[in-house]
Order: C-alpha cells, then structure tokens, then sequence
C-alpha cells in the first residue's frame, strides 16, 4: 500500500479501511439466530470476548491483533492475548495476523 512521505497511510488506504471496516459492521448479527440460543437448557452466556486488529499508526504493515474475554454478566477480566504481526490490510488478508494469536498454555 502506498505511503505518503510523511509516514502517515494515504487517503486511499484508509479510505479502503474506512470501506472494509463498514461493510464489516453492517454483517454484525444482534439477535439470537441459532436454535441452541432459544433452548430452554440454556442457562445462558457465561464469557463474552472482542477481537481487535490494529495497524500502527502510520504503518500499513505492522499490526497487533487482541482477544479480550470477560465474564458475564459481571464483565469481570477473565483472559487477554496479544499479538504483534506483520500483515497486510485488512480488506486483503483479514486474518492472517489473527492466525498468529494464540491464547497462553
């Protein structure tokens, strides 16, 4: 991806970022979808978790993907993994950083 001298990413990159990041929100489900969710035998969510995959700020390759998981409904820490790859942008390769992750033996 092209740079701009100064280092920062080019209005075309985060342009393609601004673009992956909306068509991305708008596949985000909030309501129950699966059969399971409606059981009667479940007692319901114990962990939730987020993922984030960041650039650094005026790089388009060096990324750091993070799993946050909390309890629920408390919301208390329960676990959180980072990791620092070297990735394309996400609207090219969107999970090879996440791939990199993993939770701690």
């Amino acid at each position: 991806m092209a740079q701009e001298a100064d280092g920062w990413l080019s209005e075309e990159t985060l342009s393609l970022w601004k673009r992956e990041q909306a068509r991305l929100k708008a596949r985000v489900v909030d309501r129950d979808t699966e059969a399971w969710q409606r059981d009667p035998a479940f007692s319901g969510l114990r962990r939730v978790g987020g993922v984030d995959v960041s650039f650094v700020k005026g790089d388009s390759v060096r990324a750091c993907a993070s799993l946050v998981v909390l309890s629920y409904p408390e919301l208390e820490f329960c676990l959180q993994v980072a990791k620092q790859n070297r990735s394309s942008p996400p609207a090219r390769q969107p999970s090879r950083c996440w791939k990199q992750l993993r939770a701690p033996s």
